[in-house]
C-alpha cells in the first residue's frame, strides 16, 4: 500500500504553516495526470528526489496545499482505484523543487 504524507508547513507564508499532502510523483501520476492539477487544485508542489530512496519515495515528490486540496486529492484518488494509506510527518527528507499555482481558478 502506498503512503501519502500529510504535515504542516510554512509553503506560501512564511509566518503561518500550511496543510501539506504529499506523495510520489511516480505513484500519483498513476492515478492523476500532473497537467489535472490546475484545473483540479489550483496548482501543485513538487519535491526533489530524497538523497536517501525508499520503497515509498525513490524519486520525485508530488502534492497539495490546503485542507479542502487535500480532501480532493485523496476522495479522486479512491475513485480512481488508488489503495494508499496517510501517515503523519513529512516522509523522507526531501528539498522543494517547484510551487506552481493557477490563476483564475
Amino acid at each position: 500500500m502506498q503512503e501519502l504524507y500529510y504535515f504542516k508547513a510554512p509553503l506560501l507564508n512564511k509566518h503561518s504553516a500550511t496543510a501539506i499532502l504529499k506523495g510520489s510523483r511516480e505513484w500519483i501520476e498513476r492515478y492523476i495526470q500532473l497537467n489535472e492539477f490546475g484545473d483540479r487544485f489550483g496548482g501543485y508542489v513538487t519535491w526533489r528526489s530524497p538523497d536517501i530512496p525508499t520503497d515509498q519515495m525513490a524519486g520525485e515528490g508530488l502534492g497539495v496545499w490546503g485542507q479542502r486540496n487535500i480532501s480532493r486529492l485523496r476522495r479522486i484518488l479512491r475513485e480512481r482505484c488508488a489503495e494508499f494509506e496517510i501517515i503523519n510527518g513529512e516522509g523522507p527528507k526531501q528539498d522543494l523543487l517547484i510551487i506552481a499555482t493557477v490563476s483564475g481558478r
